[in-house]
C-alpha cells in the first residue's frame, strides 16, 4: 500500500482471478504476453492459472531484452530510465495501468528502431519466445514441468524415447526445444511425433549427467545425434613372455580379462604410461604392480556428495549406480539392490576418476 497507494477498500469488490478466467482466456487468445522483465510477470499469471487447475501459455516478449538489443548505448534499462530516455510518459509509476502503458510506449520505440523486425524475429536473440507445442502433447504435461535439475525424455506414441536430455532448469530447457530452430528436422519430428514428456529430478547436475548418459546408451534415441556411440573399446592386459617377464599391453577389449577398459587407444596408453611411472616411483615388482591393479579393481567405493545430495557406487573404477537421497546404508548388498543401476561409459569413467581424486574424503570403501 505504501508503494502503490492501493488500499483494501479499493479492491474489496474486485472479482477473483477464478471468476475472470473465461473472459481472460478469450481476450488473450492468439496474443503475445509483453512485459518489462517478462518472466517475472508471466510467472504470477501462470501460477494463478495453475492454482485454478487451468492450463495456459502464451508467446512472450521482454521489453528489457528488446530495449537492450535496440539501444545498447543506453547502458541502463529500468522502466523509469527508459521512459526518460525515450520520452515515454508514466504518470503514476508502480500503478498497473500506468506501468503497462509505459512498457507499451517502450515497445513502440523499439519497434520503430527495429523497422524491418529483424532483431525481433531472430531466434538467436531470443527476444520473441514463440512456443509451439507438439500436436499430440497434452498441455498439462508442459505447464506442470518443474524448474528443477533433472533429466527429461520426449516419448513417441509407443512411449519410446525420441530425445533424452539433462537440464539445470527442466521447464526452461524443454521450452527452448519448442521455441527455437523451428525449421530444423529435429523440431519438425518433435512436433509430429512427441506424445509425452517424462522428467526425473536429481539433487545435482552430476547425477543428472550420469543418468542422461545411461539412458542414451540404453535407448539410443533417434534425435540424440550429438551423442557419439562410444564404447569401452580398448583394455589393458598382461601376459608373461618367453623369458618369464610380465608384459603390459593395450589392445581391443574383446571379451573378458581386461584389467582396465577405455574408450580410446590413446587414453588407455596414457593410463599405462602413468601407471608405469607409479611402478617405478613405488619400487614395485611386476607381480606387486599387478596385485595392486587387481586389488583396486576389486574395490567398491561409495562416493557421497556433500550436503546429502545423493551418492554414486563405483566398481572397477566405473560408475555403476546412483542414488538421489541421503538415507543410504554403507552396505554393499543394500546399495546394489537400492541404487539405480547405470551402464559404465568412457564419459562417466573419466568423471569417476576425477571425482575420486577431488573428493577423497567423501569416498568410502565398501566390503
Amino acid at each position: 500500500q505504501m508503494l502503490t497507494g492501493i488500499s483494501n477498500e479499493m479492491v474489496q469488490d474486485a472479482p477473483t482471478f477464478q471468476e475472470l478466467i473465461p473472459s481472460l482466456k478469450r481476450a488473450l487468445e492468439g496474443d503475445i504476453f509483453v512485459a518489462h522483465s517478462v518472466n517475472f510477470d508471466y510467472s504470477f499469471i501462470e501460477a494463478a492459472f495453475k492454482s485454478a487447475g487451468v492450463s495456459w501459455r502464451m508467446d512472450k516478449l521482454c521489453t528489457v531484452k528488446y530495449a537492450r538489443a535496440m539501444f545498447p548505448e543506453l547502458g541502463r534499462y529500468s522502466l523509469a530510465f527508459l521512459a526518460r530516455e525515450l520520452a515515454v510518459e508514466n504518470d503514476q509509476p508502480h500503478r498497473a495501468l500506468s506501468d503497462a502503458l509505459c512498457a507499451a510506449g517502450v515497445l513502440r520505440q523499439c519497434l520503430i528502431a527495429d523497422y524491418d523486425l529483424k532483431k525481433l524475429n531472430d531466434p538467436n536473440h531470443g527476444l520473441l519466445r514463440r512456443i509451439q507445442l507438439p500436436d499430440h502433447l497434452p498441455l498439462d504435461q508442459f505447464t506442470s514441468l518443474p524448474a528443477a535439475i533433472g533429466v527429461y525424455q520426449f516419448l513417441d506414441a509407443f512411449h519410446q524415447p525420441l530425445y533424452i536430455g539433462k537440464a539445470k532448469d527442466l521447464k526452461k530447457r524443454v521450452t527452448q526445444h519448442f521455441s527455437i530452430e523451428q525449421g530444423s528436422t529435429k523440431f519438425q519430428r518433435l512436433m509430429k511425433e512427441c506424445h509425452h514428456i517424462t522428467v526425473e529430478r536429481f539433487p545435482n547436475e552430476t547425477l543428472s549427467l550420469v543418468y542422461e548418459d545411461h539412458l542414451i546408451r540404453k535407448h539410443w534415441p533417434p534425435l540424440n545425434k550429438a551423442q557419439k556411440a562410444q564404447s569401452l573399446k580398448f583394455g589393458i592386459y598382461t601376459y608373461t613372455n618367453g623369458r618369464g617377464e610380465l608384459q603390459w599391453v593395450t589392445k581391443p577389449s574383446n571379451g573378458p580379462g581386461a584389467l582396465r577398459r577405455f574408450g580410446s587407444y590413446v587414453s588407455a596408453q596414457q593410463w599405462l604410461a602413468n601407471f608405469k611411472k607409479e611402478i617405478e616411483t613405488q619400487g614395485w615388482s611386476d607381480q606387486e604392480a599387478l596385485h595392486h591393479v587387481v586389488q583396486e579393481n576389486e574395490k567398491s567405493l561409495l562416493l557421497a556428495f556433500p550436503q546429502g545430495q545423493g551418492a554414486l557406487l563405483l566398481e572397477r573404477g566405473a560408475i555403476v549406480g546412483i542414488y538421489k537421497s541421503d538415507d543410504y546404508l554403507h552396505n554393499l548388498d543394500w546399495i546394489r539392490e537400492n541404487f539405480i543401476p547405470v551402464q559404465p561409459s568412457p564419459t562417466t569413467n573419466a568423471m569417476a576418476k576425477k571425482m575420486v581424486e577431488q573428493l577423497p574424503d567423501h569416498c568410502i570403501e565398501l566390503s
